[in-house]
């Protein structure tokens, strides 16, 4: 079974259950309570309220041999193996720890789905990242209502918005919104060297980057773009 670039852990409990795998509810009680320590990758995580998900991030997409009912932690142990396998100690950048690369990563893979300008976006969110900006990223909003709200019973639907709603946080969210692929991680390590602080997407597909808000306005005119709470 193949699990993409890009899904989240909602979405892989989709998939799984979809196959008889396992249960979605299942999946997702299991990847925040089984102790999933011996992989180091894991291991190596700090406990936080603020985060929903805590393997978010950690399931490598690739193409996996899953089975008709597995247990939750069977199957989630496929993928965190190919995160260890995959990421393990290969991606990193000067002052971020790598889970934080890969939180990064996985803003590149929702906001790119262009490899080759991936590491130009990276370089925005770095360098907004370095002035102290907030990321203003619309995927990160896109996340919390798809992806988590839907999950989570009434009393608790809006526990995480403000540290995953990159309008709101001041850096990074909580914890990766997907689970990023190689060329994502690559880009977010490796981000080009530009002055940029603002980008932005036409609906055929051509990017545009600016290092001021005016040049940024100027090319959503350009681009016919509307701007759905895009940077600012």
């Amino acid at each position: 079974m193949v699990i993409p670039e890009g899904f989240t852990l909602s979405q892989i409990g989709d998939r799984l259950e979809a196959n008889g795998v396992c249960k979605k509810a299942d999946l997702l009680k299991t990847a925040n309570t089984y102790d999933f320590s011996y992989y180091s990758l894991i291991g190596a995580l700090s406990s936080s309220a603020n985060r929903c998900y805590k393997l978010e991030g950690y399931l490598f997409p690739d193409t996996y041999d899953f089975y008709i009912n597995m247990k939750p932690q069977d199957a989630l142990g496929k993928m965190l193996r190919g995160a260890q396998n995959k990421i393990g100690s290969t991606y990193s950048y000067p002052g971020m720890t790598t889970d934080q690369v890969i939180t990064l990563a996985s803003i590149i893979e929702k906001e790119s789905n262009n490899v080759t300008e991936m590491a130009k976006v990276s370089s925005v969110f770095h360098n907004r990242l370095k002035a102290g900006m907030r990321l203003q990223a619309d995927v990160t909003i896109n996340y919390v209502e798809k992806y988590l709200k839907p999950n989570l019973s009434d009393a608790h639907k809006n526990d995480y918005n403000s540290y995953y709603n990159t309008y709101k946080c001041k850096a990074l969210p909580a914890g990766p919104i997907c689970n990023p692929g190689a060329n994502a991680l690559y880009a977010a390590s490796h981000p080009a060297d530009t002055d940029f602080l603002y980008f932005a997407a036409d609906s055929s597909g051509n990017y545009y980057y600016a290092k001021t808000l005016e040049e940024h306005q100027a090319n959503l005119a350009k681009g016919g773009i509307i701007e759905g709470g895009g940077m600012q």
